[in-house]
């Protein structure tokens, strides 16, 4: 049983919060604190243990970091330090040289660091690169990539920063990690749409919005043999088309991403004290592959609304 620590608890820290006390009730957990200057949030956060405005006192294996993303690479540079495991909300840093900071920090001082992409545990990832490397889908031609919120936008916030970088790592992922070659944009801070170009002619489109008139969340992989695609709020299913057919296949995985994403890392503080091996995912390369395409997706942003 792990003692978790949530550094600021406003609507994401709020679901960490949930998930923590569920993986308390199963033994998981055994104690949740949770640190934030404003006295409404400690007020809201009626499931932790223990609230408090600083970490003076505070015990902890692991610190959830869910702060505004500017003070992501300094805290969570601070807080290694100290010692702590850390899990990080995306971006791990504003710049590349940020998140690289932290990461040689946390090797530095030997503790396990890991960042917020937490698509890649959705429920049907596994399922989907299944059918990739057995051949299912035939030769990969695209992927698209499609997160249009209702939200209103917080402020100073990026879209591509606070969602494209789900749909740039998600792709590079389902690609078996490799590397873009090249990328385009059209769009600006509320709405963009994002053109990946990878090795052997295959390309990615990203397409994310806040304000949208309607939620939408989805993934296509388009291949030569057949089309796959799924909604991120089902974490059950995806639907396959093949010869004229639609199929509907079943995920194995029934933990929503965020639970997969938290129990991951509490797997690895605990293969961590046994002295097991730890497959981490994303992998340090992964996040700062990440951070880079974001900050150059940002840099190709000519400001003019995609039509």
């Amino acid at each position: 049983m792990l003692n978790v620590a949530i550094l600021g608890c406003g609507r994401w820290g709020s679901n960490h919060l949930k998930v923590l006390a569920r993986l308390r009730e199963e033994g998981i957990v055994r104690k949740i604190s949770v640190i934030d200057t404003s006295q409404d949030a400690r007020d809201r956060a009626v499931l932790a243990d223990i609230t408090k405005s600083s970490f003076d006192g505070v015990t902890a294996d692991l610190v959830i970091i869910a702060t505004p993303s500017d003070l992501h690479s300094s805290q969570a540079v601070e807080l290694i330090q100290k010692g702590y495991h850390v899990l990080v909300e995306k971006p791990l840093g504003n710049t590349e040289f940020d998140a690289a900071a932290v990461i040689s920090t946390a090797q530095e001082h030997g503790r396990l660091l890991s960042v917020g992409l937490l698509l890649r545990h959705h429920p049907a990832i596994r399922l989907v690169q299944n059918l990739i490397s057995t051949g299912k889908l035939g030769r990969l031609e695209s992927l698209r990539f499609v997160r249009r919120s209702t939200r209103q936008p917080s402020h100073g916030s990026n879209v591509i920063e606070s969602i494209g970088v789900h749909g740039i790592d998600l792709l590079c992922h389902l690609l078996g990690e490799v590397e873009p070659s090249a990328i385009s944009v059209e769009g600006d801070e509320i709405e963009s749409r994002i053109v990946l170009e990878y090795p052997h002619g295959i390309e990615g489109l990203i397409d994310v919005a806040w304000n949208a008139n309607k939620e939408k969340r989805s993934v296509t992989v388009m291949g030569s043999n057949a089309k796959l695609i799924f909604d991120l709020n089902n974490h059950n299913s995806v639907t396959l088309y093949r010869d004229g057919n639609e199929y509907t296949l079943q995920c194995d995985d029934k933990y929503s991403p965020l639970e997969a994403e938290i129990r991951h890392m509490l797997d690895g503080i605990s293969a961590f004290n046994q002295g097991i091996k730890w497959i981490q995912n994303p992998s340090h390369g992964a996040v700062l592959r990440g951070v880079r395409w974001t900050e150059k997706a940002i840099a190709a942003t000519p400001h003019v609304r995609p039509h």
